[in-house]
């Protein structure tokens, strides 16, 4: 990233795999956790704001990036996923965090902040995959049998058409458009993950979200999500809205799963006043 110096490192999560994070900037932490078959590059329209007044930690989840696709035998939400975000902390030194996470990588933060509330000062969340809220709204059963959809098509068809069907329901406007080629090409590209898409969809269904859950969260956090998203992402908004009124939340226009990407004139400076407010802690 021109103008800001940053560093690739790994740690030895507590399986052996190296998992593969980077760190640039200075100042209070602040840590950017990505979604499923995303990168650290999700937050490409962030990092050089943020690093500017922050100190960056970037983790690649497991199969993504440069960190190998195993899967633990404990792989989820509150299993790995927290385990292996601690490792990487571990070897920063840090305890104290802000926390941004999009889509299930907010589901991760939202389960860290809710072990760990005395670490986490603020925390941003963009479209949380909190998929598996009680009580289940319609939008969310509806995905939920979606998934079972998939996850048949896996056992019927292999790992890889679990993964086209994947894409074909979430990848958006921007995949629908592509040539059966290009297409091919992309799942090619992608074929490490195909193992983890169903094991994914599973871990996301199994962090069951309560009411109660919503109402113990701590620090304050702020939601951000587009207007042009996934149903379902639009009810687990207004679950918040509903349980959690004292939360702000911003709904950016012509914007959708990627909103912060998609609408970055609006994301980044709501981000960075957001993050501000603590920037002393």
């Amino acid at each position: 990233m021109a103008g800001v110096e940053s560093d690739v490192r790994s740690v030895a999560a507590a399986d052996g795999v190296a998992l593969e994070y980077e760190v640039l900037g200075q100042g209070p932490t602040v840590v950017l956790v990505h979604g499923a078959l995303g990168s650290r590059l999700v937050f490409s329209r962030q990092r050089s704001a943020l690093a500017e007044r922050y100190r960056l930690i970037l983790p690649s989840a497991r199969g993504h990036d440069g960190t190998t696709a195993v899967w633990p035998n404990d792989y989820g939400i509150n299993g790995s996923e927290i385990d292996d975000l601690c490792a990487v902390l571990a070897a920063e030194g840090t305890d104290r965090i802000r926390l941004i996470g999009h889509s299930s990588g907010g589901a991760v933060c939202f389960a860290f902040a809710r072990r760990f509330p005395e670490r986490v000062d603020r925390m941003v969340l963009i479209e949380p995959s909190l998929l598996a809220h009680q009580p289940n709204p319609p939008e969310l059963i509806k995905l939920a049998e979606t998934i079972e959809e998939i996850a048949e098509i896996g056992e019927a068809q292999g790992d890889m058409a679990a993964l086209r069907a994947t894409l074909d329901m979430v990848a958006g406007h921007a995949w629908r458009q592509l040539d059966e080629e290009t297409k091919t090409v992309r799942l090619k590209a992608m074929q490490h993950l195909a193992t983890f898409v169903v094991p994914h969809w599973r871990a996301l269904f199994s962090h069951v979200v309560a009411d109660a859950d919503l109402q113990a969260l701590q620090p304050p956090t702020l939601l951000l999500y587009g207007d042009a998203s996934f149903a379902f992402e639009a009810a687990i908004a207004a679950r918040f809205q509903s349980v959690r009124p004292d939360l702000p939340q911003i709904l950016l226009p012509d914007a959708g799963h990627a909103a912060h990407l998609e609408r970055a004139d609006i994301a980044t400076p709501a981000i960075l006043d957001f993050l501000n407010d603590g920037a002393s802690s």
